[in-house]
Order: C-alpha cells, then sequence, then structure tokens
C-alpha cells in the first residue's frame, strides 16, 4: 500500500515539473521573439480587427518617432522663354551745354535717361552750334567715354571706356557727330548707374554749345511669357492736353495671376508716322512711390501704322500690380493726330 503511495507522489512531481519546464520555455521563446523578431524591431506587432471586420496590423513602439511620408510638392512654374527685339530712339534736348576748349572740355550725362537695363546702345548722335550762332566751327575736334563693368576687356580705365582716337568732322555754325558703339564694349556698358561723355577738344572758335543728344538703341531680350492679351482702344490722340494721354486699368488686359512682361501699343495716322515719341508707366503697388515709367521713346515708320513698345525691365516686372493702371503719354507726333488703335500686353504666369 505505502509503496503504491510512493509511485503516485513520483508521478504527480514529474508532471508537474514537466507543466513547469514548458511553462518556462514557453515565456523564453516569447521574450526572444519579442525582442529579436524577425526584422529587429524594438516594437511589438498585434493584429485587431476594426469595426468592418478587416484586420487590421499595428506596432507598438515606444522607443522610436513614428515616421511620416514628406508631402508631395507640386513643380513651380517656368514660363517659357520669347525673345522680343524692340528698337527706338531716346533723346535729351534743350540742353544748352557750353564748352570751352580751353576750360570746360567734356559734360557727362546719366545713362539712364537714355535707356534701361538689359537695352542695347548702337550709337549717340550729338548735335552743337558756335556760342555766337553764327561763326563756323570748321574742323570739329572731341572724343566720347561711356562707363563700361570692369569685366570688359577693351576698358581703358577702371569701370571707363574713352575713345582712343579723336573724332574730327567739319561744320558750319551748327553740326553733329554720330558715335557707334564698338560691338566689344556693347554687352558691358552699365545701364544704369553709368554716364556717357562728350569732349570737345578743338574747332574754328572756342566755345560750342550742346544742344541735343539722340540714342539709338535696342531692347534685346528674352522674356517670360504664356500668353498674351490685346485690349481694343481706337482713341485720336494728339501731341496736347486732355488728348495725350490714354489709361487702361491693368484688370482689363490681365488677369489675377498674369505679370506683364511687355507692352505695345499699336497706332494709324492717315499718313506715314515718320516720328512719335511717347512713354509709358504702370502702377508698382507701393515699389518706387507707386508706378514706374519707361524712358520716353522716339518711333518711325515709312508707313501709316507704327508701334511703340516697352520691354519691362525684371524689377519692374515682378512688382507690376495688376489692380493698378497702365498710361501712356504721347509727347510728339509728326501729325497733327494719330489714332491709338489697340494695346497688346504679354504676360507670364504667377504661382497661385
Amino acid at each position: 500500500m505505502n509503496e503504491d503511495k510512493s509511485k503516485s507522489r513520483t508521478t504527480i512531481y514529474v508532471i508537474v515539473f514537466l507543466i513547469l519546464a514548458a511553462a518556462l520555455v514557453a515565456i523564453i521563446l516569447f521574450g526572444l521573439l519579442g525582442k529579436g523578431g524577425s526584422s529587429g524591431d524594438d516594437g511589438q506587432t498585434a493584429e485587431v480587427t476594426d469595426a468592418s471586420g478587416n484586420v487590421v496590423q499595428y506596432q507598438d513602439n515606444w522607443e522610436t518617432e513614428p515616421v511620416t511620408e514628406a508631402p508631395e510638392t507640386t513643380p513651380k512654374h517656368e514660363s517659357p522663354l520669347k525673345m522680343v527685339v524692340a528698337e527706338s530712339e531716346t533723346e535729351l534736348t534743350d540742353l544748352a551745354v557750353e564748352l570751352d576748349k580751353n576750360s570746360k572740355k567734356t559734360y557727362k550725362m546719366d545713362l539712364d535717361k537714355f535707356a534701361e537695363s538689359g537695352d542695347t546702345i548702337d550709337t549717340f548722335t550729338f548735335y552743337y552750334h558756335s556760342a555766337d550762332n553764327v561763326s563756323n566751327l570748321g574742323e570739329v575736334k572731341g572724343g566720347f567715354g561711356i562707363s563700361v563693368d570692369n569685366k570688359c576687356e577693351a576698358k581703358t580705365d577702371n569701370i571707363w571706356y574713352q575713345t582712343p582716337e579723336d573724332f574730327s568732322v567739319r561744320a558750319s555754325s551748327y553740326g553733329t557727330v554720330t558715335w557707334e558703339i564698338p560691338e566689344d564694349i556693347k554687352d558691358y556698358i552699365t545701364v544704369p548707374g553709368g554716364s556717357i561723355l562728350f569732349g570737345y577738344w578743338w574747332s574754328d572758335v572756342n566755345k560750342i554749345v550742346l544742344d541735343k543728344v539722340v540714342c539709338h538703341k535696342r531692347a534685346v531680350k528674352l522674356i517670360p511669357c504664356d500668353g498674351e492679351s490685346t485690349e481694343e482702344i481706337g482713341k485720336v490722340m494728339k501731341a496736347a492736353e486732355p488728348d495725350n494721354v490714354i489709361t487702361i486699368d491693368a484688370s482689363e488686359v490681365l488677369e489675377t495671376y498674369h505679370q506683364p512682361s511687355s507692352l505695345t501699343l499699336k497706332f494709324e495716322g492717315k499718313e506715314p508716322v515718320s516720328e512719335l515719341k511717347g512713354k509709358f508707366s504702370i502702377g508698382t503697388g507701393s515699389f518706387r512711390g507707386g508706378s514706374c515709367e519707361s524712358v520716353p521713346m522716339i518711333v518711325s515708320s515709312e508707313k501709316n501704322e507704327t508701334e511703340i513698345t516697352w520691354v519691362l525691365p525684371d524689377v519692374v516686372r515682378m512688382n507690376a500690380d495688376q489692380g493698378g493702371r497702365i498710361i501712356f503719354t504721347l509727347e510728339r507726333c509728326n501729325l497733327d493726330e494719330v489714332t491709338a488703335k489697340e494695346m497688346v500686353v504679354q504676360y507670364a504666369l504667377t504661382e497661385e
């Protein structure tokens, strides 16, 4: 009897031992799987069922921050570029500057009176006469100078180019001389911020008077252009107030996200428009006092039609106010009246 009881106790001990051993092995295995895992993650993965009955996996990770993907960004719009060439003349008139070959021999003028940033200057023509309006000048000698960037290899001094040879022309009591800008300095002329110089070295008289300077220039530029809009005008203009101004609300030719790149006004006369002078201005909000204007430009044609174009400098284009006004002022015309037919605005799209 005692032997049977002893065997029963032994069996019970063995069963309890096996149960405890199995439990210990299970705990060890669970710990290893929880820490190591197949991917080496520190967190634990569990499955739950959502309200729709779908099985969803999630990771409970208390040591690492959740990783969020960067939101997709729309590439910035880049407007296609279009080549624009606008040719015109500009001038300074009624100068009445007296020069003396023995003392005051030179006169400087600011280049921004003639051209704008990005313009290519081809020539300057200088008009002068003898100080007494009577004496013949005979042979007139002088020179020219202009501001250039220091990168210009042809410069003759620091930020300056002086003609290496004097000009020499014959004149009566009145005369003119034209300076054709050398090709190797055209791309280096500093507009704005620079100067143009006229020098008077010699003639049969001591003093001459510089009356007028005319600049022939071209706006040759790649402008951003997504399209163009046209506004019909049909207004008869005269070079005197109150018939010499056209005012257009920018909203009539520009949408909210349109940025003007160039303005063109087209004219028609009953006879050839051999000379027309005028200037544009455009609203710029809080920039530069609320508006920017072009230098007065002169265009000519052998036909009854002509047009005048302002290629906006980048700083003006980027600050143009779509809620402002575009204004054109007619300063001079060879005809008593001329009709402004339409305005064409080339524009770029801006980011919303």
